[in-house]
């Protein structure tokens, strides 16, 4: 007896101080072979007694190679079950330090709990950046999970499956974290990658959450032999293993039907009460809210989604978007909220609505003749994305010399029912492509807009009756929030300054018509301050003082002369708006569109901490701060990054640009400058204010437009708009 337990008790301690090595071969060939010092390091430890050794291997992190964009330009991956632990990251993003002063077990649990679909694009973008910066996990334990998995988690639920693919291959944390391997099985999947999906092994027994994730793997490994067309081995693997596939028992179902190569029938519960008294085969009920395994095989048996989109996971999105046995509805739609995750390019949304046969939404004949008939009132309105497909698809068909009027008809569309942000994106390269030529500038401002008529809000726009000309002031003004807005998303992208430069000149040619100074402000709103040092060096030294750039710029460097006590620069940012009276005297004679939106730019600005007169001050006076506000300006004060963007998120993850109201604009802002989180908070404010502006422009367009009388500098006009030396520009 005693030679097999000796030999028992010398494998299990071998199998015990043997290195898991974890680390994908791409990046063992760049970290190359040990050196013969650690190779006699290793060779050292591994006459460490079992407990010492496995001691070591849950606490002890090495680093193995550079991460790119990393602060100290190594990642430390950690050893078998301290994985999660480790400062593994994809960018540098916000610090080292973001988690401070969070607790893990809170961490995790409120970013299950958060919002999934976020309207603000730059609130979601910094969300996103958090969880792809390279940190240390925040202090403390949870169960049921790790660290690394709640991010990957939180990556699926905002439907970005790319972050979760690199982490992967960064990593390799399939062989070591359960949790992690089911989250990277499904961004796979989501993809539409079943192949890689199906790579993916299962846990193994022992491993640190294989009981809570078997169930999961045992179904993965059903879909995986049922796609390979392996039915036998399908089929005895759910009959040796219906207590592992867990509770599901429409999987089950749908598994036994696939395997048997019988093509599934699907009803409601009154067919199955039917069936039941015909004593006939039940057909399957869809259940209506799918799990990602159910999702999937009902994909892989060909069936028609038709459960509403928001019930679904957002990370199977591009999935669906892809799959065309799905109903147009379900296609186009899935394709959509890719597009709005980031994971689907506009021009693909484009292709699909080109492919989809959407000729069940087209109109009769009747109800186009006689749009009162009752076959046109009982019409119901198409879903959102076969709408926007559908403007897509009238926007081609018309000739280039009137692409300019199909674009504003398109954007007054789509801002009817609350889809202009989505049409922009979506209209990306032909608003790029569109060019009004300087001959067509006289069709504009001259004949459309005197300067003795008031400015009033108009009807609702339609293309045929309000722009009339392709080339109209009324075009030009509903075409600049939108290339601005497509300015602003290519902010994010890497391109060279010769890229920018003509991007920024194709923008200003394209729309070439006299702006108001309201126009001004939207335009150069967000460019980048001239420093002291740059403004100093842009002047001319011996022409106009006399002496060198040296000898000016030398004295103004000392820390005497930089304007506070901690050396910094001084704020080079000019006033938003120099002249308060004539902005007063304008504002009130503002009618109501225009007011709303100048009541926006104001609480933009106040927001950015610029100087505001009371007078137009929108932040609550009430003095009283509740619950939620006193502890995120805590977090804000304390520059506690993570846990602040989570509570933003948390609190106004659900609102939009429309919803969001002027004192919680001014609030949010705030608390994001507190922070130091500058960057975010332009993003935010100028994406705000471009939806803003894009309301204006498609409700009264001459806001944009400077009026002739203005033009010639007669500032007496008695139109609201001043001339562009009335308000200045903000930086």
């Amino acid at each position: 007896m005693g030679a097999p337990i000796g030999g028992v008790s010398a494998a299990a301690q071998n199998a015990m101080r043997a290195p898991l090595n974890i680390v994908p071969p791409a990046m063992q060939e760049a970290i190359g072979r040990p050196t013969g010092r650690a190779i006699g390091r290793n060779a050292k430890s591994d006459k460490l007694a079992p407990r010492v050794a496995a001691r070591q291997s849950k606490r002890a992190v090495r680093a193995v190679a550079a991460a790119p964009g990393s602060e100290t330009g190594i990642v430390q991956v950690g050893q078998l079950g301290a994985l999660q632990d480790a400062p593994i990251g994809l960018e540098s993003g916000y610090g080292s330090n973001l988690w401070r002063g969070a607790r893990l077990a809170f961490i995790s649990g409120q970013m299950a709990r958060l919002p999934r679909y976020l309207s603000l694009a730059a609130l979601r973008d910094a969300e996103l950046t958090l969880h792809r910066s390279t940190t240390a996990a925040p202090v403390g334990t949870v169960d049921g999970g790790s660290w690394y998995a709640a991010r990957l988690n939180r990556f699926l639920a905002l439907g970005d499956t790319a972050s979760v693919v690199q982490l992967e291959a960064l990593t390799g944390a399939v062989s070591a974290d359960p949790y992690a391997a089911r989250a990277i099985v499904l961004a796979h999947l989501g993809n539409g990658a079943g192949e890689a999906a199906c790579g993916i092994a299962a846990p193994k027994r022992g491993t640190r959450g294989y009981a809570d994730t078997l169930p999961f793997f045992m179904q993965l490994l059903v879909y995986c032999q049922l796609r390979a067309g392996e039915f036998e081995k399908a089929g005895l693997t759910l009959q040796l293993n219906e207590k592992s596939l867990g509770e599901d028992r429409f999987y089950r179902e749908l598994a036994f039907l696939m395997v048997a190569q019988t093509q599934p029938i699907f009803g409601t519960a009154d067919d199955v009460a039917a069936a039941k008294a015909a004593e006939t085969e039940p057909p399957l009920v869809v259940p209506s809210v799918l799990t990602p395994m159910q999702l999937a095989l009902l994909q892989l048996a060909g069936y028609g989604i038709t459960e509403a989109l928001d019930q679904l996971p957002p990370y199977f999105m591009q999935s669906l978007a892809e799959d065309y046995a799905q109903p147009p509805t379900t296609q186009l739609g899935a394709a959509l909220a890719a597009v709005r995750h980031g994971s689907m390019t506009a021009e693909r949304f484009s292709q699909l609505s080109q492919l989809t046969d959407l000729t069940s939404f087209q109109a009769p004949a009747e109800a186009e003749a006689d749009p009162a008939s009752e076959i046109a009132t009982a019409a119901l309105p198409p879903p959102d994305a076969v709408f926007l497909a559908q403007r897509l698809l009238e926007v081609d068909a018309q000739p280039i010399t009137d692409q300019p009027r199909a674009l504003a008809g398109a954007l007054a569309q789509a801002q009817a029912r609350g889809l202009w942000r989505d049409m922009v994106l979506l209209l990306d390269d032909r608003l790029q492509n569109v060019t009004l030529s300087a001959a067509n500038v006289a069709h504009g401002t001259a004949d459309n807009f005197p300067a003795d008529a008031p400015l009033e809000p108009v009807a609702p726009l339609a293309p045929a009756a309000d722009f009339a000309h392709p080339f109209s002031d009324a075009v030009r003004a509903a075409l600049l929030p939108a290339l601005q807005v497509l300015k602003m998303t290519q902010k994010t992208q890497t391109q060279t300054q010769v890229q920018v430069e003509a991007e920024e000149k194709t923008t200003a040619e394209a729309l070439a018509f006299a702006p108001s100074a309201l126009a001004l402000r939207l335009v150069q709103f967000g460019d980048a301050p001239q420093t002291l040092g740059d403004l100093i060096a842009s002047l001319p030294g011996d022409e106009i003082f006399g002496g060198t750039p040296d000898e000016i710029i030398e004295p103004i460097n000392e820390p005497e002369n930089l304007g506070t006590a901690e050396n910094e620069p001084t704020d080079m940012r000019s006033p938003p708006i120099a002249d308060w009276q004539a902005f007063e005297a304008q504002y009130a004679a503002a009618p109501a569109p225009l007011r709303a939106y100048l009541t926006r730019e104001l609480a933009i600005y106040e927001g950015l901490g610029f100087t505001i007169p009371a007078a137009f001050s929108v932040a609550a006076q009430d003095g009283a701060l509740d619950a939620d506000a006193l502890r995120i300006q805590k977090l804000a004060d304390n520059k506690w990054v993570g846990d602040l963007l989570l509570a933003l998120v948390d609190l106004y993850g659900e609102e939009n640009s429309a919803t969001l109201e002027n004192a919680e604009l001014v609030a949010l802002l705030g608390y994001l400058r507190a922070a130091e989180l500058d960057a975010v908070a332009a993003a935010l404010a100028e994406e705000i204010l471009l939806d803003a502006a894009g309301r204006l422009s498609l409700v009264a367009p001459s806001a944009f437009i400077m009026p002739p009388v203005a033009a010639f500098g007669d500032a007496s006009s008695p139109n609201i708009l001043a001339a562009p030396g009335a308000l200045s520009v903000q930086p």
